[in-house]
């Protein structure tokens, strides 16, 4: 690309908003705020750059942007806010008691291969549930994540919840190496079953933990459907736990009025590598990927010095202001037109908008109103 293209057009993977596009993305993340805010989350506005070995997991490491500092300090700009929050719990915050209530919104940035519809900068609106009792902070989230769709206006959408412990118990009792339990991940996140028993075959793994997740790449459905997976998993004590903990939390969210809105996917085992449990992602009518997720992550935190069990979840903005334009749902109110203020004086022109304004019009100074 030449240097008059540079010096007008934004590098891929990046975007501008202006005007009405700016005005609905603010309206999106005012609406999920506000949710964030009644169930008594506390914002948190961390920094967009910090050591690079704060963001060293395996799912993030080869996806972050690091630059040398002037100290000669290895930085990185944040690809995620998750590890960002949870150093910050263990060093500023370490004061305060758990359970702990953040919530965040802004720009994260990764490096994507460079594809159709992949973006290197994206902006989330999430929080973060640090401490306390495992499955009602789990409920909880997942409470705050329906109550931002329908705040939003969004149709048909529906919580997929998993648990990784099935999947990491069944490899477990196989004794699978760590290179073939992730190629076996990718079969099951696939939804390949074909895929899962050829790596299976290939790692010499049989017996019945080996049939389960055969199983487990298929298996869900509706709520009904973890009592087969209980079936399925019970030779396998830590998949069966999983299955019944994923179970406390679907039957909490029906009796919540929500059981209609959850769906069963035990295959799901999420790319980043420190979910431990619940997990789950976010579908809606008119888009064919999720506009967010999230899980627990219960030994994230310990890497910061500070052992506390978590869960949190994100929706995309961007994917959010796709769905909601795709599903043909309201624009933001761009208001009253803005009226002109071109008196012959500048001062007396400068002195009615300020008059204007003081009583709550819009206006356009010096010139025509649009």
């Amino acid at each position: 690309m030449s240097t008059s293209h540079r010096l007008v057009q934004v590098p891929p993977g990046v975007q501008c908003f202006v005007g009405a596009e700016a005005r609905r993305r603010r309206r999106i993340e005012e609406a999920v705020v506000s949710v964030f805010e009644g169930w008594d989350y506390e914002e948190i506005i961390p920094p967009l750059f910090d050591y690079a070995d704060v963001f060293a997991t395996p799912g993030l490491a080869a996806r972050t942007y690091s630059f040398v500092g002037r100290d000669g300090s290895l930085l990185a700009l944040r690809p995620d806010f998750t590890s960002l929050l949870a150093k910050i719990a263990a060093g500023r915050l370490a004061h305060r008691p758990p359970p702990i209530r953040l919530y965040y919104s802004g720009e994260v940035l990764r490096y994507e291969p460079p594809k159709a519809g992949r973006q290197s900068e994206l902006f989330q609106m999430g929080l973060e549930h640090l401490g306390g009792d495992g499955r009602a902070a789990d409920a909880e989230i997942l409470a705050v994540a329906g109550e931002c769709l329908e705040r939003l206006g969004i149709g048909g959408w529906v919580l997929a919840l998993g648990h990784v412990g099935a999947f990491h118990g069944l490899v477990r009792a196989l004794s699978l190496s760590e290179t073939t339990a992730d190629v076996l991940g990718q079969r099951m996140e696939a939804k390949d079953t074909e895929g899962v028993r050829a790596v299976l075959a290939g790692a010499k793994a049989s017996g019945p933990a080996a049939e389960a997740l055969v199983r487990l790449s298929g298996l869900a459905g509706d709520r009904a459907s973890l009592a087969d997976a209980a079936r399925a998993l019970e030779c396998c004590p830590d998949a069966a736990r999983a299955v019944a903990e994923l179970r406390e939390v679907a039957d909490a969210l029906a009796a919540a009025g929500l059981g209609d809105r959850v769906a069963i996917d035990l295959g799901e085992v999420r790319g980043l590598d420190y979910y431990t449990g619940l997990v789950f992602r976010v579908y809606a009518r008119g888009l064919g990927f999720e506009v967010g997720g999230g899980g627990r992550y219960d030994t994230l935190l310990a890497r910061f010095g500070r052992p506390m069990p978590a869960v949190g979840f994100m929706l995309g903005l961007d994917r959010v202001a796709l769905l909601l334009e795709r599903q043909q749902a309201p624009s933001a109110d761009d208001g009253p037109p803005a009226e002109a203020i071109a008196e012959a004086g500048l001062g007396d022109a400068l002195k009615q908008a300020r008059a204007r304004r003081a009583a709550g019009a819009r206006v356009r100074f010096g010139g025509e109103a649009r």
